[in-house]
């Protein structure tokens, strides 16, 4: 009958607190009434994890008792493969893992065989290790919703990508530093 979960009053789990990551526990907590939990590098402050209505925990805790594991976490070779067999095992069989991060976050390998054999209920990702390719096994499992990384494609958000392109070209060009560096370690990489 193409039923889903009801998320309304369940717990999220949310690896990796940084902007994108509060901004999601606020609207999970005030506009779904979701109890949430993240686990992160470091501790939020206590201001940050009130206003967030989020309460840190270790890992393995998130794991064991959230319903939805969102993960929302920058890749490193630290952070490869977050999400394995050992911390799908951890997770409820009942529960939902959804990746908007990066792929290699999460070995999409043991995703798959997790999936098929109903060890967790379902998976959503938007971003696969190995991209553009897509492992075939996770092709093959009904229990996954797999979207290209499209999450900005809006006529809004494209519009304010392309204007902050050009105010960083700007400011390089008058001020000397871009708006928004992406090497933040090297200043002076940018600089003509």
């Amino acid at each position: 009958m193409f039923c889903g979960t009801d998320i309304h009053g369940t717990t999220l789990g949310i690896i990796g607190m940084g902007r994108i990551g509060q901004a999601i526990a606020r609207r999970g907590a005030l506009g779904f009434g979701m109890q949430v939990i993240y686990h992160n590098r470091s501790r939020l402050d206590a201001a940050t994890e009130a206003a967030c209505s989020a309460r840190y925990v270790d890992k393995s805790t998130l794991l064991q008792t959230a319903d939805h594991v969102l993960l929302v976490v920058p890749y490193s070779a630290a952070a490869h493969h977050t999400i394995g067999a050992t911390e799908l095992a951890q997770m409820k069989p009942t529960a939902t893992l959804i990746n908007i991060a990066r792929g290699g976050i999460v070995d999409d390998a043991a995703l798959a065989v997790a999936l098929r054999e109903r060890r967790i209920a379902a998976a959503g990702l938007d971003v696969f290790e190995g991209e553009p390719k897509v492992h075939l096994d996770l092709l093959t499992v009904p229990n996954i919703v797999l979207t290209p990384h499209i999450a900005s494609a809006t006529l809004r958000t494209r519009r304010a990508m392309a204007q902050l392109a050009a105010d960083n070209l700007v400011d390089l060009l008058v001020h000397g530093n871009p708006r928004t560096p992406v090497n933040t370690l090297r200043p002076e990489a940018c600089r003509p």
